[in-house]
């Protein structure tokens, strides 16, 4: 039975807005099931909720249009502001401050230690040493890897992006073909309309005494789409789980007994949640495939299926690796040391520019400015690592939005066009990563009794925030 929603506008007030003219003499009712192109009143339905949401769009698009227009004076002002903002809130950290303490004591200690020359009266005469230090050090040891490390770190960001486009795209792709594909022909059955429960099936569901009756049941296809689409719903959940669980394979995770204990922990639950809640889960939905084979899907569609579910686990599989791996720890620990302590190293440079300047203030603020510089692009490379944690770093992807707002956007607008007189839709518990008790107490074995029921509710879809953190 169809289930309607009470905010949902009815039927009549639908039509309104569609006249014969706007569509192809269509087939009868009671010809195509409901998933047709060729159904005359869901075909309608379609056309008139596709022309509704492009209406509601288009106020919204003359305001932001609108909306982006500045003048050339106060976009300077505005950008500028903008930038120094997210420098003192971004780069400004324990290590910059380290830094610019030790470059400043290091340039004040080497402006009062620099010795006058003297002459055999006692006249000055310039100093020992003019303070100049070779820049290719500089550049050597710091310039070289860091900018090194910022390519390589925004190569994998560019590879998790593309990989998440893929998933998505084959998220969409897959409730399409599950929720209308059909396989009716001329002369070759009726398909999806005309499938029917089988005896044996339902025998072996609810007991050897079912029986259908005289009346065969037909096939309820809008229950296989919305298994469908809340499996996928699901799934794009536990991987955002996934990717946003903290980093751990930084260098005090690698040479630190504390940090080594911390590591295991968090990759261990990770793993968990993985394997059970994201691999384990297209088990579920390569049988909702099955399904449609064992109702008379053809093999060349059920193949095209497979090859989207596999572009989602080669997706998956990416993002793990992007998630779990980082670039070499060799080259962040050495620059992250250079960083620090090189600035220091060229203090008798300042104190030169001090001397010729006669301002000892000139030679601190060069050496200041080359420390920020240097600790800046550190920290470029650092919060590039993890791409996954936007609520941290502002380069980072915004996992959230795109694997619980916007996945989950998506298939509620297709199951409107694609079901039109369908009511709400309700996304259930997950009971799959609930689980047994067996299950249960594994991932509570791995991830901590505490963090296992915190796991545990997180695990469950119906509680996830979707609202998008750029609704107005």
């Amino acid at each position: 039975m169809k289930m309607v929603d009470a905010n949902q506008p009815s039927n009549d007030s639908v039509y309104e807005d569609c006249t014969d003219e706007d569509y192809s003499d269509p087939l009868l009712p009671n010809t195509c099931i409901s998933t047709s192109p060729y159904h005359h009143r869901d075909a309608q339905l379609r056309y008139a909720t596709l022309k509704q949401k492009k209406d509601a769009c288009k106020p919204d698009e003359e305001n932001a249009r609108k909306i982006a227009k500045h003048c050339m004076p106060t976009l300077f002002v505005v950008n500028l502001y903008s930038a120094m903002l997210v420098f003192f809130k971004m780069l400004w950290n324990l290590e910059s401050i380290f830094g610019l303490a030790l470059t400043v004591g290091a340039t004040v200690v080497a402006y009062y230690a620099v010795l006058y020359k003297e002459d055999a009266e006692g006249n000055t005469g310039g100093y020992y040493w003019n303070g100049d230090i070779p820049t290719v050090l500089l550049s050597f040891a710091v310039i070289t890897p860091i900018s090194s490390s910022i390519t390589m770190a925004f190569t994998r960001r560019e590879n998790a992006l593309r990989s998440l486009a893929s998933f998505r795209s084959a998220v969409y792709n897959l409730y399409v073909a599950h929720a209308s594909w059909d396989w009716g022909e001329c002369n070759k059955g009726k398909g999806r309309r005309g499938c029917f429960e089988n005896d044996e099936d339902m025998a072996a569901v609810y007991g050897k005494d079912h029986k259908n009756g005289e009346e065969k049941k037909k096939i309820d296809f809008m229950r296989h789409s919305e298994t469908t689409i809340r499996h996928l719903i699901q799934l794009s959940d536990a991987l955002y789980q996934y990717l946003t669980l903290p980093t751990a394979t930084r260098a005090r995770h690698r040479v630190t007994s504390r940090g080594r204990t911390e590591s295991k922990q968090i990759l261990s639950c990770a793993r968990s949640l993985f394997t059970l809640n994201v691999n384990g889960r297209m088990i579920l939905i390569s049988q909702l495939c099955e399904a449609l084979k064992y109702r008379g899907l053809p093999g060349n569609e059920a193949s095209r299926i497979r090859q989207w579910e596999n572009f989602m686990t080669n997706a998956m599989e990416d993002l793990r690796m992007v998630k779990e791996y980082r670039t070499p720890q060799a080259l962040r620990s050495f620059g992250r040391l250079f960083t620090m302590f090189l600035p220091a190293f060229y203090a008798p440079s300042y104190v030169q520019v001090a001397r010729d300047t006669d301002s000892l203030a000139m030679g601190i603020a060069v050496g200041v400015v080359t420390s920020i510089a240097l600790t800046a692009l550190f920290e470029c490379v650092r919060q590039l690592e993890d791409p996954f944690v936007s609520y941290v770093t502002l380069d980072a992807i915004d996992v959230r939005e795109e694997l619980v707002v916007l996945v989950y956007e998506e298939l509620m607008i297709a199951r409107k066009v694609m079901f039109p007189e369908a009511g709400k839709f309700e996304l259930k518990g997950d009971e799959y990563t609930r689980g047994s008790v067996h299950n249960k107490k594994e991932e509570g074995d791995r991830c901590g009794s505490r963090g296992s029921d915190e796991n545990r509710d997180r695990s469950i879809s119906v509680e996830l925030d979707r609202t998008s953190r750029h609704k107005l």
